[in-house]
């Protein structure tokens, strides 16, 4: 029997003998059954575990509500994982561990690793994040519940609308993500995808979800911002400036959608925080520290602070973002303020100045005194992005589309580690997708 992750399930795809054993044994503590020794393969396919279902259960119109929500439970530990590793490349983060294993993402050589852990790690996996396996998990999670909840009636689904727009909310989020991060994606065993192609598939899906929230109503509002909100980003990625303003207009003031994290499991723990302040494997880049404006005020929206927590190597000092606090801080899915970014990127001249302006009045910063011409007021959106959306999955791709120079530059040593540092912007297909997947030579 094949089974998935509960929305509040543990991760892992099934369990071992030993695992089993585990379960028996509790069962024994209370007097149920009597633990057995050994285990055989077939035992396997008769274990259910409170962090599984069976797939069986989510292609049931019943448990339409259930698969939508262990969908969306799928795409918020696969953020977490995604924040953490283009964090990671764009030196928003750095390295603080003695293990090698994720020093191809610090060293911004991951595109000479293809083999490595960005193509299969989870998104639990707090010294080296997984961010390939995790995004194709919650793309094909909420893409499979859109398959069934349009096959399904109302009949058979009672608010089926709503579930629609929900999980095509999300798969427009795992497509944008994964266009944001990977130079090329394949799905379902189909042929391999630019990013461009990528961040197409990612607006009909939020097409199809604003469509199904405005037919549900009232209920879904949050759900039609977000998507607007969403639209608008992968609107600006393909160059339709119009349309990412006509979406970004409409999104209302103070608007977010945020990740529900909770400090109750792995899977929900917010995982900048998890990683930095907790487990002190990373640390906030020194050039990514207490960002400011041109000005030199210290922007409130990106601020740090050193913590005491121990670093893994026993030699760095762990620095953490201030947004997120606690293992259960929120992360940003989107939001109102990012919608003003797109608009004045995509409107530019003074009006994006003035959208900057407002934007910085709201926070308690200074506004805008530099020079106007294009080129200036283009940097101003690049260095307002930076520190609006830190840590939260945008700065490598702003890095890549923008053609921002490296710092250290391509071939500087990395320090205390070895090697030199390289010209990652986006991560390459995964040996994993590329050597399992028959239609991709």
């Amino acid at each position: 029997m094949t089974y998935i992750r509960r929305s509040t399930g543990v991760g892992g795809a099934g369990l071992r003998c030993g695992a089993r054993r585990t379960v028996l044994s509790v069962a024994v503590a209370i007097g149920a059954v009597t633990a057995v020794a050994a285990c055989s393969t077939d035992d396997l396919l008769e274990v259910e575990t409170p962090a599984n279902v069976p797939v069986g259960m989510i292609d049931d119109p019943a448990n339409a509500g259930l698969m939508v929500s262990s969908a969306v439970a799928d795409f918020e530990c696969a953020l977490g994982g995604m924040i953490a590793v283009e964090g990671i490349i764009s030196d928003e983060l750095a390295d603080a561990q003695l293990g090698a294993a994720a020093w191809p993402y610090d060293r911004r050589d991951a595109n000479t690793q293809t083999n490595g852990s960005y193509g299969t790690n989870a998104c639990t996996n707090n010294q080296t994040p997984g961010i390939y396996n995790p995004l194709s998990t919650a793309r094909w999670s909420t893409d499979h519940a859109i398959t069934n909840l349009t096959t399904w009636t109302d009949a058979q689904v009672p608010n089926r609308q709503a579930l629609i727009a929900r999980a095509a909310t999300y798969a427009g989020f795992s497509y944008s993500l994964m266009g944001m991060s990977f130079c090329s994606a394949a799905f379902d065993l189909g042929p391999e995808v630019q990013q461009q192609a990528i961040f197409q598939l990612a607006e009909e899906r939020f097409t199809q979800a604003i469509a199904a929230a405005q037919a549900a109503g009232a209920g879904s509002v949050n759900l039609l911002n977000a998507s607007y909100v969403g639209r608008a980003r992968v609107r600006l990625f393909l160059g339709n400036k119009a349309g990412a303003i006509a979406d970004a207009t409409l999104v209302p003031s103070g608007f977010v959608l945020n990740a529900a994290n909770d400090a109750s499991d792995n899977r929900l723990m917010n995982r900048i925080f998890q990683i930095t302040q907790q487990n002190g494997f990373y640390t906030v880049e020194a050039l990514s520290r207490n960002l400011t404006t041109e000005t030199g005020q210290v922007d409130p929206r990106s601020t740090t602070k050193s913590t005491t927590t121990r670093p893994a190597d026993a030699r760095s000092t762990i620095w953490v973002a201030d947004k997120y606090p606690a293992q259960g801080s929120p992360t940003p899915i989107a939001s109102y303020k990012e919608a003003r970014l797109i608009l004045a990127e995509a409107q530019g001249g003074a009006q994006a100045v003035a959208t900057i302006n407002a934007l910085r009045a709201a926070a308690g910063v200074q506004p805008y005194t530099g020079a106007t011409d294009a080129a200036s007021i283009q940097n101003l959106i690049i260095d307002e992005r930076r520190r609006v959306l830190f840590l939260e999955g945008f700065r490598n791709y702003d890095m890549q589309r923008f053609n921002l120079p490296f710092n250290p530059a391509v071939g500087a040593p990395f320090p205390q580690k070895g090697g030199t540092y390289g010209n990652t912007r986006c991560l390459p297909l995964p040996d994993v997708e590329r050597f399992n997947n028959p239609n991709i030579t």
